[in-house]
């Protein structure tokens, strides 16, 4: 596609799960996204490509893996991770073709070579307020340019006392939830100390609507808004065990919201299968700008075509699976995984099995994992904690019959045709991703472990 719409807005917040009353939460107050759910499409099956704040960006704007990119894990402070100098970005490739390029808020990647943007101003990233002031600045300043707008905010990660919500920046309205009404989710236990971190979660979820809200009233205030695609979403699930960081769906089963000024079906669910590697092409195709090495050097496809697709299978079938890939969060955090996700069937290639799951700072520091440390509680909802913290080689989840990823199946004699298709594509995605993590030797399809 190569149309005359040219701007993108790009909307991201900082550990978002899918808690959204869009999304079925009926106690969640998210209004602002609500209403965005309305006048755009929801994806049911959006995930990100690594569940982790710096590699899940670096994935967004170069729309690469993980294990390509070379953004492997945080790159500030002593993490130090960066992104191939050589790699070609979103900004940096719309820049070129003369977009204005703003980052009001959170980047968390680098270096700024690879990621220029015109604009980066100081600003409360968790003050609706601010960063719509801002907003409006670029806005302004650039009203006869197209631009690419990416707006990241650091509502609902973990921060100070629990969320932040001690603090009540500009444009917040303080709203506490109740830990009794709190919904939750699978892989937690139902104990004090988890509902009461939920709560505070859930307060600052309603904190991030806030900005959501903010800011696209700014663009609309703008006149802009009939010329630009914009989308709300987040790098990765929330911040608590067994999902931020992790292999399982509860890390990167993700919200997605996009909103196109030409569509003409809106307010339905979506039901492809969408990657964040499938960003940076959709919004090179909105733009009618090609990626500088070719069309084959993205492992995603644009969303375009699909767009507004309400069917069952969309595509004709041809968004029924995804990949995800993850190295480290921290530069102490390494559990280097592969994946690949279906509608009904999810393979797992665990890289360092023999280590055990690593739990980011943040979250170890947490009420919920301090609980469970502390009164020794080995379920972690419907999943052993056993299991969680050593997981095995590899793994098979039926992902219909067990959506909290409790049963490993990679031995049921039944299922060993579908284990083995899988894990073939696997090894082929990781050699077609030059994947530097993989194995220079196959036999009848398996890989050499690194450890003996």
């Amino acid at each position: 596609m190569n149309n005359s719409y040219k701007n993108v807005m790009f909307v991201i917040a900082d550990d978002w799960s899918r808690i959204a009353k869009c999304y079925g939460n009926d106690v969640i107050r998210t209004p602002h996204i609500d209403a965005f759910a309305e006048r755009g499409v929801v994806f049911d099956h959006a995930f990100c490509t690594s569940p982790s704040c710096a590699v899940s960006r670096a994935c967004i704007l170069t729309g690469q893996h993980s294990h390509t990119h070379g953004q492997y894990g945080h790159c500030h402070g002593i993490h130090g991770f960066r992104t191939h100098e050589y790699m070609q970005s979103v900004p940096k490739i719309l820049k070129a073709h003369g977009f204005a390029t703003a980052c009001i808020g959170k980047k968390h990647v680098a270096p700024d070579t690879v990621y220029p943007f015109d604009f980066e101003p100081r600003v409360n990233a968790r003050s609706p307020a601010d960063m719509a002031t801002k907003v409006t600045q670029f806005l302004n300043e650039n009203a006869d340019t197209p631009f690419y707008l990416h707006i990241g905010s650091t509502h609902p990660h973990r921060a100070g006392k629990g969320f932040g919500n001690d603090q009540t920046p500009a444009g917040i309205q303080p709203g506490s939830y109740a830990p009794d009404e709190i919904i939750v989710p699978n892989f937690l236990p139902d104990v004090p100390a988890v509902r009461e971190d939920l709560a505070d979660y859930y307060e600052s979820v309603s904190r991030w609507d806030a900005v959501v809200g903010a800011v696209l009233e700014a663009l609309d205030t703008s006149g802009r808004a009939d010329e630009t695609l914009v989308f709300v979403t987040t790098d990765h699930a929330m911040p608590f065990p067994g999902a931020k960081a992790s292999s399982f769906d509860s890390g990167h089963h993700c919200p997605l919201l996009i909103s196109s000024p030409t569509q003409q079906k809106r307010g339905f669910h979506n039901q492809a299968l969408v990657n964040w590697v499938d960003f940076c092409p959709t919004m090179l195709d909105w733009c009618g700008v090609e990626h500088p090495d070719g069309d084959d050097a993205l492992p995603g496809r644009s969303m375009l075509p699909i767009l507004e697709d309400d069917s069952e299978h969309p595509g004709n079938g041809e968004w029924e699976e995804t990949y995800f890939s993850h190295c480290f969060h921290e530069v102490t955090n390494y559990y280097p995984y592969r994946v690949l996700r279906g509608r009904r069937y999810k393979y797992v290639r665990n890289l360092a099995y023999q280590l055990e799951t690593p739990l980011p700072s943040d979250l170890f520091r947490s009420i919920s994992w301090t609980a469970v440390r502390n009164d020794n509680v080995q379920q972690l909802g419907e999943r052993q904690r056993t299991d969680f913290i050593q997981q095995s080689r590899e793994a098979l989840f039926n992902i219909q019959n067990d959506p909290a990823e409790s049963k490993n199946l990679i031995n049921a004699p039944e299922l060993q045709d579908i284990a083995n298709e899988m894990r073939r594509k696997v090894i082929e995605f990781r050699q077609k991703t030059k994947d530097p993590w993989l194995e220079q030797s196959f036999q009848e399809g398996e890989t050499q472990p690194f450890f003996t």
